[in-house]
């Protein structure tokens, strides 16, 4: 069944000046370059003691010196952002009217649970305040010496996704001259316990868009981008890394953790991405898919991928970095703007050792392709659909 979009008109195609990303693959664009470019796998065994459950599965843990921050999520935020603003030559005194959007699940709950633990349900702490999502936004903004609008989104895996909505939208109405979109989350004993009690993670590591797949895992992470209207850019002189040309997003209300298996939805956001965008199914080399690993999500996905598309390549960045959860899109966003600026279709980590689903064309080696437009896709928990539509830097240079 085809569904029509609800955005009939092209939108303004904003320029991508920055990104920055700190996962399991390391920190900075080098780092997330190479593991896309091997198709590496994040995912590892490790003891730590804020996370027990990271001793029985593989995880894609961030094992690096953060910014001394009170909140790990926050932490690994901040990162992301310095490097993004760093790689888009935005000095700090030329921040004051930049946006600050900022989408997360997990906030200060890793601080939150140490000290419940430590302390019971007895004890009233200030930790229990930075818990909410929006300090990590506020933080930011303080820290960075971005006085622009501020916006926080927590809509599960596709909280990074509306995140960049936001920004997207706030620099297209004139609010804003630039936005500084983020995702980050922190792995918490809450999250992971979460996951391993609906029995959707996998003991082996995540083997998504293949036969062989049998849950998720789960990882940690941000990535940043700093998204510009073209005639801001083009003022300050700024390298356009890649454009943001359109976005769609639906709910399908079917299940609070089960994708509608008709992918209704999931195709209407497609459309209207690529309606926003301005651009034809056929422009469209490269998916970067949700690709979770899970039995119901690969398989909406990469049917309704190929109703829509044929054998379009696609991929999934989830046994990189493992699943970032609210910084997914995030993460992912900045994998579209490196295969974009380097014309490289990255492989679907775990894809080469298994069976890849039929219907599109699961990416098993990364390979040179001509790519105008990237399309990269997001299910979330309650039933969410997301998608965003990047380009090539020339249509905003």
């Amino acid at each position: 069944m085809s569904v029509p979009p609800l955005i009939r008109e092209p939108g303004l195609a904003l320029a991508i000046t920055g990104i920055g990303c700190i996962g399991a693959p390391g920190r900075g664009v080098d780092a997330q370059r190479a593991a896309l470019s091997a198709g590496t796998c994040g995912l590892r065994v490790v003891a730590d003691a804020r996370l027990p459950l990271t001793r029985q599965v593989p995880t894609g843990v961030v094992d690096l010196r953060l910014p001394p921050l009170p909140s790990r999520t926050s932490a690994l935020a901040y990162a992301a952002a310095q490097d993004a603003l760093r790689s888009a030559n935005l000095a700090p005194d030329k921040r004051g009217e930049v946006a600050v959007v900022v989408g997360t699940c997990t906030g200060g709950m890793p601080e939150s649970e140490a000290v419940f633990l430590r302390d019971g349900d007895q004890v009233v702490s200030e930790i229990y305040r930075r818990q909410h999502p929006h300090r990590t936004t506020q933080a930011l903004a303080r820290l960075l010496g971005c006085h622009g609008p501020q916006g926080t989104h927590a809509l599960a895996c596709a909280s990074a996704a509306a995140a960049i909505i936001e920004a997207m939208e706030l620099v297209r109405s004139g609010a804003c001259p630039a936005a500084l979109a983020v995702g980050a989350d922190a792995l918490t004993r809450v999250t992971m316990a979460g996951f391993t009690s609906l029995m959707l993670v996998d003991p082996q590591g995540c083997r998504p868009l293949t036969a062989e797949r049998g849950g998720m895992s789960l990882g940690e992470g941000a990535g940043a981008l700093l998204i510009e209207h073209p005639e801001h850019a083009r003022r300050r002189g700024a390298r356009v890394l890649a454009s943001l040309l359109g976005w769609g997003e639906h709910p399908d209300a079917h299940h609070l953790t089960a994708p509608e298996p008709g992918g209704v939805q999931l195709e209407r956001a497609i459309n209207d991405a690529l309606a926003d965008a301005g651009v034809a199914r056929a422009a469209v080399g490269y998916v970067n898919a949700h690709g979770t690993g899970t039995r119901d999500n690969d398989q909406v996905e990469t049917t309704t991928l190929a109703r829509l598309f044929g054998a379009v390549p696609t991929a999934s960045a989830k046994r990189t970095y493992g699943h970032t959860m609210g910084a997914a899109a995030a993460v992912e966003a900045v994998a579209c703007c490196l295969a974009i600026g380097e014309q490289q279709l990255w492989a679907s980590a775990g894809a080469a050792d298994g069976t890849p689903l039929p219907g599109v064309e699961v990416l098993r080696q990364t390979r040179a392709g001509a790519l105008n437009v990237v399309l990269s896709t997001t299910l979330a928990f309650g039933g969410v659909n997301a998608c965003l539509a990047f380009g090539k830097g020339e249509r905003c240079a």
